[in-house]
């Protein structure tokens, strides 16, 4: 790969092949068609591929680290695409996805970041609603062509070269796509949605697994930020990081009825929403007082 490749997407795997199988099958051909190139950093161990079974547009990093938003900021620091994408490795990019991005950056030189549309792959249960919902429901289409304040995380996400050129790693800690993203809104850049990029995002644990997951996931986030160092904003959220999920869950319904579609998923998963909030915010809690500690390392 060149300068001129014009696209790269990132991929942070902690389950390495043939986990990612799917996910690369889903990107090959517009990737190949593009001359865009796929960055895997993969943290499994396990062996990778062999070439014929990824195709020539992608490199494989087999890397030694501690956490998947470690593993992101060493496939960023990586890619070589004039616009760099990411997506997760639970999650699959539907057809057109890469040519998508593409244009949407074309359309807007401006735009130092686009984000588009992550939709709910794992319908089974309403523990799988809950947690769609409060992670990613913002994020669920409608979101239109417009600019927003902020945009979305990891799973669905690009920004121009220049706009991931100088990654700060969080005190070591890596790549978080919602703290860079705020970074970018408040150095002036222009943050966008574009809901014709689409991925479907998976994720089916049961009750038990969602509830440590989204522990670890408050506990990883505000770990992040203190160890960024403590603004005002954080030292309240801290303060009421216990009073916060009621007005969360209240926020997630207000957001989601908006959209008018999945009303009945919503309200009806919305008591285990509640639950999801209130543990998130207690791992919050953790991640203020004492670090991150190992839970970067459960979340993938």
């Amino acid at each position: 790969m060149n300068h001129a490749t014009p696209l790269s997407v990132v991929i942070g795997t902690g389950e390495g092949w043939p986990y990612v199988g799917n996910l690369i099958a889903s990107l090959r051909a517009d990737a190949e068609r593009l001359g865009a190139e796929i960055v895997i950093a993969d943290g499994s161990g396990n062996p990778p591929p062999r070439a014929p079974d990824i195709g020539p547009n992608v490199r494989w990093l087999s890397v030694d680290a501690p956490s998947v938003f470690a593993l992101y900021k060493v496939g960023l620091c990586a890619a070589q695409g004039d616009v760099v994408a990411t997506t997760e490795d639970h999650a699959l990019p539907r057809p057109g996805w890469c040519a998508a991005i593409v244009s949407a950056h074309a359309a807007h030189p401006e735009a130092a970041a686009i984000g588009g549309a992550i939709e709910n792959g794992s319908t089974d249960g309403l523990i799988e609603w809950a947690s769609y919902f409060t992670t990613q429901g913002p994020h669920m289409a409608p979101l239109g062509d417009r600019v927003v304040a902020m945009t979305t995380n990891e799973a669905n996400v690009s920004y121009k070269r220049a706009a991931v050129a100088d990654l700060d790693d969080n005190a070591g800690l890596g790549f978080m796509a919602i703290l860079h993203n705020r970074r970018l809104a408040e150095s002036g850049a222009v943050l966008r949605v574009d809901d014709r990029m689409v991925v479907d995002h998976f994720e089916t644990a049961g009750f038990g697994p969602t509830t440590t997951i989204h522990f670890h996931n408050g506990r990883s986030i505000s770990g992040f930020r203190r160890a960024r160092g403590m603004t005002p904003e954080d030292w309240l959220r801290m303060a009421t990081a216990l009073l916060l999920p009621a007005w969360r869950t209240a926020r997630v319904l207000r957001v989601g009825l908006r959209k008018r579609r999945l009303r009945r998923e919503l309200l009806a998963s919305s008591p285990l929403a509640l639950w999801l909030e209130y543990v998130q915010g207690t791992g919050s809690l953790m991640g203020y007082l004492l670090g991150s500690g190992d839970s970067p390392s459960h979340l993938r």
